[in-house]
């Protein structure tokens, strides 16, 4: 069959990390490198050796010698790029949130389902299906490794906020500082990697939330760049979301009647079950607990400690890697591995998450 042909839009930013992986993969041409920074898109093409063109303008993406279209760009840009992608009968994979409004990408998914009865596949880019112990996990959780899940617990903070408001406060505009062209803080540009996972995970959908939300440290930034939710799930569990731009770290857990599980800066695995071994991708356990708590009351016993370190977004080889798995669906004809359309319930999540933190109450997440 013939390559793939790509125009890869959006070369700045996260885009820049997994360049590499559209380079690699035999099946695949980059013809178009597409950004409004025109040097940002030659230093893709240099990065891709030289062969694809540089252009500035978003229709070089939709000329004839173009199959598939990769968006990288803001959220606000994402509507008019999709929706026009599809209708130009290219298959589209559409880096996260879907868009900055849930209407913005409802009207996405509209397209897309028209598109696909044209044979147009369309994906939604979450970066952390690339990990390997996040499948684990899944499986995990599906077995009853961890009992019945009563918990989870995820936290990803970075600083880019206080580095974004000085910026801004400097007179350099950005549009991560903008609610409109965002659609609120750190809580839809982080929290959807979790919101999505733990949904994934349990096969579960979140019912209800309760959120706090606010600016503390970055007065250059309109949206928040502190959040803490609680979600109530359809099987019962509850999940903490913590996020932030104004510190950093990062983490998740799983707590169950029967297992236990923290992941802690993308390195360091504990695991403790009850239910005794499990291998998988990256999760080799052995051993029977007894769940005795070796130090302060109600602290699980990690039982079992390994590292587990993330892949590069740009490790082609790694078979979960989200660009590699997409451009295999298109090539092969099958379903994406992440749809549009369940990118947007976790936009839903996220506006029950700000209706929350402006209220003061519990919130219920208007499902579709």
């Amino acid at each position: 069959m013939n390559n793939l042909r790509v125009a890869f839009v959006g070369c700045g930013g996260i885009g820049d990390h997994y360049l590499s992986v559209y380079r690699e993969l035999d099946f695949v041409e980059v013809v178009s490198c597409i950004d409004a920074n025109i040097e940002r898109a030659e230093r893709a093409v240099e990065a891709l050796d030289g062969k694809p063109r540089a252009a500035s303008n978003f229709d070089d993406a939709l000329s004839p010698d173009v199959d598939v279209v990769v968006i990288n760009t803001p959220n606000h840009l994402h509507r008019e790029q999709a929706v026009a992608t599809l209708e130009a009968n290219k298959h589209l994979l559409l880096q996260k949130p879907v868009a900055a409004k849930v209407e913005d990408a409802e009207a996405i998914v509209e397209a897309a389902r028209r598109a696909k009865q044209r044979g147009v596949v369309s994906g939604l880019y979450l970066s952390y299906f690339d990990q390997p112990l996040m499948h684990d996990l899944r499986e995990m959780i599906q077995r009853g490794w961890f009992g019945g899940v009563a918990h989870l617990y995820a936290r990803l903070m970075h600083r880019g906020g206080i580095a974004l408001s000085q910026q801004v406060r400097n007179g350099q505009s950005n549009w991560r500082a903008s609610i409109e062209l965002t659609g609120g803080g750190c809580f839809i540009q982080l929290a959807v990697h979790y919101v999505h996972l733990f949904k994934w995970m349990m096969g579960a959908r979140v019912e209800r939330v309760m959120a706090m939300a606010k600016n503390q440290h970055c007065p250059g930034v309109e949206g928040e760049d502190l959040a803490c939710a609680i979600l109530e799930f359809s099987n019962g569990a509850l999940a903490t979301i913590d996020m932030a731009w104004n510190t950093a770290g990062e983490q998740l857990s799983i707590h169950g009647t029967r297992g236990t599980c923290e992941y802690i800066g993308n390195q360091t695995l504990m695991l403790d079950s009850l239910e005794g071994d499990f291998t998988g991708y990256v999760v080799n356990y052995s051993g029977a607990s007894s769940q005795v708590s070796p130090a302060a009351p109600g602290a699980a016993a990690a039982q079992q400690v390994t590292t587990v370190i993330a892949p590069p977004l740009g490790d082609w080889r790694n078979k979960f890697n989200q660009h590699r798995v997409f451009l295999e669906a298109v090539r092969d004809g099958r379903e994406p591995f992440v749809s549009i359309e369940s990118g947007v319930d976790d936009l839903r999540v996220v506006n029950a998450v700000y209706e929350s933190a402006v209220s003061g109450c519990a919130a219920e997440v208007a499902h579709s």
